[in-house]
Formats: C-alpha cells, sequence, structure tokens
C-alpha cells in the first residue's frame, strides 16, 4: 500500500505546483528562486513550468491509482532529468545550484523508483 501512497503523496504535490503556476505565476516563479518574466517569456515560463508540473503530477497519480508502475517512468524521468540539467547548468554555464530544488527532485526520484519497483515486483 506504501508503494501507491508515495507516488500519490508526490503526484498531488506536482498537481498543486502546477495548479499554483496557472493562479498566481509570480508567486510560483519566486517558490523556484525566479522572477515571472514579460512577454512572450513569460508565456513559455508559464507554460512550460505548468505543463512540467502536470505531467510529472498526472502520471505519479495515475501510477498510483492504476497500481501500474510503468506511469511512474515518467515522473521520475522528468524530475530526474530536471536534476541532472540543474547540476549541468551550473558546473558548465555557471549558474548558480538551486540545492532546495536539486534535492527534492533527486529525493523524490529515488522514492518513486523504490515505489514503482516495489510495485512492479507486486504484480508479477
Amino acid at each position: 500500500m506504501w508503494a501507491r501512497i508515495i507516488p500519490g503523496i508526490i503526484g498531488s504535490i506536482m498537481i498543486l505546483t502546477a495548479f499554483n503556476w496557472i493562479i498566481d505565476p509570480s508567486s510560483a516563479a519566486a517558490g523556484l528562486s525566479m522572477s515571472l518574466l514579460q512577454g512572450e517569456g513569460g508565456n513559455t515560463q508559464i507554460g512550460d513550468f505548468t505543463s512540467f508540473f502536470f505531467t510529472a503530477g498526472i502520471m505519479a497519480i495515475i501510477g498510483a491509482y492504476r497500481n501500474e508502475h510503468t506511469w511512474i517512468y515518467a515522473t521520475v524521468c522528468l524530475l530526474g532529468s530536471a536534476a541532472i540539467f540543474r547540476i549541468y547548468a551550473g558546473l558548465m554555464h555557471g549558474t548558480e545550484f538551486l540545492m532546495s530544488a536539486i534535492f527534492f527532485e533527486i529525493l523524490t526520484s529515488i522514492l518513486l523508483i523504490i515505489s514503482l519497483k516495489k510495485i512492479k515486483s507486486t504484480n508479477q
């Protein structure tokens, strides 16, 4: 049961974050240590971040609800690659490391991998 609860909670957090990008994009951006851009940049920022969090959330929730591990891989891929590319940005482009986000993305990816492996083994 815990293996379904973890992706459900993580997915819910992602969906709430997506809705925050819809309702109050300025505070959502501030939560990620950035300001909301104006014009086309703002449109891209809101659209891309909302779709990232929405997709990550929906895939985790579907996997938890249906008790099917394959759905959860999408969330692991999104969160895990975000951590990898944040680290890359710091190492290769000299950006500041947003350690709170990197930590969250790595931790949730690990928890999701543990959960999906448990779901997979239970369903075989």
